[in-house]
């Protein structure tokens, strides 16, 4: 990490954002079975690579996320006072060679490591990063990371699909609209599928979420942003595309999700992605090198709290606070890790 491009946070901004936060925003959306932040002594290992000559613990990570980190930043540092920070978050892609460096305390990330950064990292180190989820993405359009969603133009009478359709469609086993269950003059339409280029974040997520890891058909036509998959689908009838579901229009219509055959199809809401029933949902999270140092413990303890999640849900792009459930998951591998 070049150091002159991390700047302390400026300390008025934290005590606005800290007051912020004190005032309950948004708490509504936040669960009150949530634990309240307790914090544990800390000690800041000064000759470790990612404390920067001037003494402050430097982070690399998502520029999506500046706002939920500057407004812990400023809970962390008034529980902690000895501890000041240097924002570095130019991005996601940063994060793990930053991490695998001890460059960076820990890596705020708007994605998983794609298997090219995880083999990177595992060169570089010999071993790999431990992952937290901290919030959910995000269905506000002024977000960068949202849950995935599979579009159809707003013509198709289709409503709902399988994962296991879903996988049929974009590794080219499902060809034509009657392999997903359409019948009259649909059932002979053939498909055209568009998606994210491979080798991108969501087409890794995808892949996971809904393809077991199977390869995309020669048939679907990548393309580099999900805006753009909502604006071919939109355009053509016959169009099917999986992007991020902020991106949906009134052209290009998001379907509903069954799990699996006979389950319930579940459309990507706030209620149904917090309650965990939604099965394209995406996180944004936090990696930390194994060992975990003491900083990176501390944080992700103040951000699976009730404060950490209340950040979340104070953010202007609309990411969604965890339940108290997936957050004593984490904080229960946090507690394994160490």
């Amino acid at each position: 990490m070049n150091r002159t491009t991390s700047s302390p946070v400026n300390a008025g901004l934290l005590l606005a954002t800290l007051l912020f936060l004190n005032a309950g925003s948004h708490a509504a959306s936040v669960d009150p079975a949530l634990p309240r932040y307790v914090p544990q002594a800390i000690e800041i290992a000064r000759d470790a690579a990612y404390v920067t000559p001037d003494g402050a613990i430097a982070v690399v990570g998502y520029n999506d996320m500046r706002e939920i980190m500057e407004a812990l930043v400023a809970r962390f540092s008034a529980a902690h006072p000895e501890a000041r920070f240097a924002l570095d978050l130019r991005g996601t892609r940063f994060a793990p060679a930053a991490l695998a460096a001890g460059t960076s305390a820990f890596a705020p990330m708007g994605a998983e490591l794609t298997p090219e950064q995880l083999a990177d990292y595992r060169a570089k180190t010999n071993a790999d990063p431990i992952g937290f989820r901290v919030a959910h993405a995000s269905l506000d359009a002024r977000a960068l990371s949202g849950p995935l969603a599979v579009l159809v133009h707003r013509d198709n009478p289709l409503r709902a699909i399988t994962l296991e359709q879903t996988a049929r469609v974009f590794t080219g086993d499902a060809v034509r609209w009657g392999d997903l269950g359409l019948e009259g003059e649909w059932a002979a339409r053939p498909i055209k599928a568009y998606g994210m280029n491979a080798g991108t974040a969501l087409a890794y997520a995808f892949q996971d979420a809904a393809m077991g890891l199977r390869g995309f058909g020669p048939q679907v036509i990548g393309v580099p942003q999900s805006a753009e998959v909502a604006q071919k689908v939109g355009a053509e009838p016959l169009a099917i595309g999986f992007a991020a579901a902020m991106r949906a229009t009134a052209q290009a219509r998001v379907l509903a999700i069954a799990a699996r055959a006979g389950s319930e199809a579940v459309a990507p809401t706030e209620e149904s992605i917090v309650a965990g029933r939604y099965a394209l949902d995406r996180h944004l999270l936090v990696f930390a090198a194994r060992p975990l140092n003491p900083i990176a413990r501390e944080f992700l303890r103040l951000m699976l709290s009730r404060e950490g999640q209340e950040a979340v849900a104070a953010s202007p792009q609309g990411y969604l606070p965890l339940s108290a459930k997936d957050a004593a998951a984490e904080r229960r591998r946090l507690e394994a890790a160490e």
